[in-house]
C-alpha cells in the first residue's frame, strides 16, 4: 500500500472529522450570540481567506490538519481586555486602572464568559455532540450509498490480529484463501468451519495474493471468547438422544443452532429449549464435512437432552471480511445506531477492570491511526467511511475527560464554577489548571507513543 495515500486519507479523514466537532462549538455559540472571530480549516499561517460573514472570518491554513474556531473572550491574550469590559459594566471607569484600546467598544454581551454556566456549557458540550452525531451519520450514509460490511462472510482476509498463528504463518489482510488442507473454499462460513474443527491440527492454506498463489502451515490455537478472554468450546455428541430423530449421531459436533453459536453445553440446552414444537436447524460437523440437521423437539424429547462433551475449537487468529451490503435508508438508520451504541458498548467494556488490558491494547496514537487506516484502505471505500465514523465517536468520548485543555477540562471548571456560586478561577489559578493539563496531555501523549513503537518493533500492529 502507497504511504503517500495512506497518509493523505489519513488527514483528510482527521481535518474532516475536527472540522465537523468545531463546527459544532460554532453553531451553539452563534446561537447565543456569542462572536466568533475566526473559523479555519487546518493550523498555522492562513494561506487564503475565504471571507468574512457577519463578525466571522473564514481561513485556510498552511498545516491541513483539523482546524479551529475563535470564539471571543476564551483566549487568554483576550483576558485582560475582558476583565476591563467587565470593569466598566460595573461602573468602574478610572481608565487609569482599566485601559481599553480606543477603537474597543466597552459592550461584553457578545463574549463567552459574559454568558450563563449553562450556555457556556452547552457550547463546550456541542464539539463532542457533533463529533458523534457525525460517526452515527457516517454509519447512515454509507448505508444506503456504498454499503457497509455486514453481509456474509467471504474468504478474504480483512485483519490479521497480532501474536496470532495468522501473523506467525504470514497471512495479511487481503489475502483470499482458496483451498485448506486441499479442500476448496467455497465461501468464508467453509473456511471458518475448517478452522474451527481442526484445534491443534496442521493446516496448509493456499492463498492468492494479487498475482501470487501462495502456501502456508500453521496449526490453530484454542479459540477464546473476545469479550472475556476465556476457551470457546462447541459441543461432541455422546448419545443423542432426543436428537437422535433427527439423525444426529455419535461423534457429531454441534457448533450452531440456527444463527447462534453454542458455546457450551447450558448454552446448547437453552437453544434447544427454545426449539421445542418448531422446526429448528442445527449445525453440526461430522467426520471432517460440515452436515446439518432439523429437529422439532416434543417436550418428551426435550427431557432427553443428547449428552455431549466439550470440544474445543481452533482459530488462526485473524478477522475475515465481510461483504459490503446496500440497505434502505430506514435501515440504514437502524443499523448506523447498532454500530454507533456497539461502540460505545465496547468502550464501556474496556473501562471495567478485568479489561484493562483489552483498553490498553485498543489505545494507540498516529502509529496504530496509520495502520488501521492502512487496512481500512486495502479493504476498500466501505471501510474508509466506517473507519472515519468510528474516529470521530472516539473523539468524542475522549474530548469528553476531564482534562484541562480538552472540552471535558472546561465543562469541569464551569462546574467548580457553580460549587463556588459563579466565583471563577484567578489568573494564577487557571495558569495552573491549564498547565496542569498540558502535562497531562503530554503524559498521555508519551505512553501511547511509546505504546505504539513498542507493538510496531515488537510486530504487535495489526496487518
Amino acid at each position: 500500500m502507497d504511504s503517500i495515500t495512506i497518509i493523505v486519507v489519513l488527514l483528510a479523514m482527521i481535518s474532516v472529522l475536527v472540522v465537523a466537532h468545531e463546527w459544532g462549538h460554532f453553531i451553539v455559540a452563534r446561537i447565543f450570540k456569542i462572536r466568533v472571530d475566526d473559523f479555519s480549516i487546518g493550523f498555522g499561517p492562513r494561506l487564503l481567506r475565504l471571507g468574512k460573514r457577519g463578525d466571522t472570518e473564514y481561513n485556510i491554513r498552511a498545516f491541513p490538519v483539523g482546524g479551529f474556531v475563535k470564539i471571543a473572550g476564551m483566549d487568554a491574550d483576550e483576558e485582560p481586555l475582558n476583565k476591563a469590559r467587565e470593569a466598566l459594566l460595573n461602573n468602574k471607569t478610572d481608565t487609569a486602572e482599566t485601559p481599553l484600546p480606543p477603537d474597543e467598544a466597552p459592550n461584553t454581551d457578545d463574549h463567552f464568559y459574559s454568558k450563563p454556566i449553562w450556555q457556556r456549557s452547552l457550547v463546550i458540550l456541542a464539539g463532542p455532540a457533533m463529533s458523534f452525531i457525525f460517526g452515527f451519520l457516517v454509519f447512515c450514509f454509507a448505508g444506503f450509498t456504498v454499503g457497509l460490511p455486514g453481509g456474509v462472510t467471504t474468504a478474504r482476509i480483512a485483519e490479521v490480529m497480532p501474536g496470532g498463528q495468522a501473523y506467525r504463518m504470514g497471512l495479511r489482510s487481503g489475502d483470499l484463501i482458496q483451498k485448506i488442507n486441499n479442500q476448496p473454499i467455497k465461501n468464508g462460513d467453509d473456511m471458518v468451519d475448517l478452522i474451527h474443527m481442526n484445534y491443534g491440527n496442521p493446516l496448509k492454506l493456499v492463498v492468492a495474493r494479487g498475482s501470487q498463489i501462495l502456501t502456508f502451515t500453521g496449526t490453530p490455537q484454542q479459540l477464546t471468547s473476545p469479550v472475556d478472554d476465556k476457551p470457546v468450546y462447541a459441543q461432541k455428541v455422546i448419545n443423542p438422544n432426543g436428537l437422535a430423530a433427527a439423525g444426529v449421531q455419535p461423534g457429531d459436533i454441534i457448533f450452531q443452532v440456527e444463527d447462534e453459536p453454542v458455546i457450551n453445553s447450558q448454552s446448547l440446552a437453552s437453544l434447544l429449549k427454545n426449539a421445542v414444537g418448531k422446526n429448528t436447524d442445527l449445525h453440526l460437523w461430522r467426520n471432517n464435512q460440515e452436515a446439518s440437521a432439523t429437529v422439532k423437539l416434543t417436550p418428551a424429547q426435550l427431557a432427553s437432552l443428547p449428552t455431549v462433551s466439550n470440544f474445543p475449537l481452533g482459530m488462526l487468529k485473524f478477522q475475515p471480511m465481510q461483504a459490503v451490503q446496500r440497505v434502505s435508508f430506514t435501515a440504514s438508520i437502524k443499523d448506523g445506531w447498532g454500530i454507533t451504541s456497539g461502540i460505545f458498548g465496547m468502550i464501556g467494556q474496556m473501562f471495567q477492570r478485568h479489561h484493562l488490558k483489552q483498553l490498553k491494547d485498543s489505545t494507540g496514537g498516529i502509529v496504530m491511526m496509520y495502520s488501521v487506516t492502512g487496512l481500512a484502505v486495502k479493504n476498500g471505500l466501505s471501510q474508509v467511511i466506517m473507519t472515519a465514523g468510528e474516529i470521530s465517536i472516539s473523539l468524542a468520548i475522549f474530548n469528553l475527560l476531564p482534562i484541562p485543555i480538552l472540552d471535558g477540562g472546561h465543562l469541569l471548571t464551569f462546574f467548580i464554577e457553580w460549587v463556588r456560586r459563579g466565583r471563577r478561577f484567578t489568573e494564577q489559578q487557571q495558569q495552573t489548571f491549564l498547565i496542569t493539563g498540558m502535562a497531562v496531555i503530554g503524559i498521555l501523549f508519551v505512553l501511547i507513543f511509546t505504546n505504539d513503537i513498542h507493538r510496531l518493533i515488537s510486530h504487535q500492529i495489526p496487518q
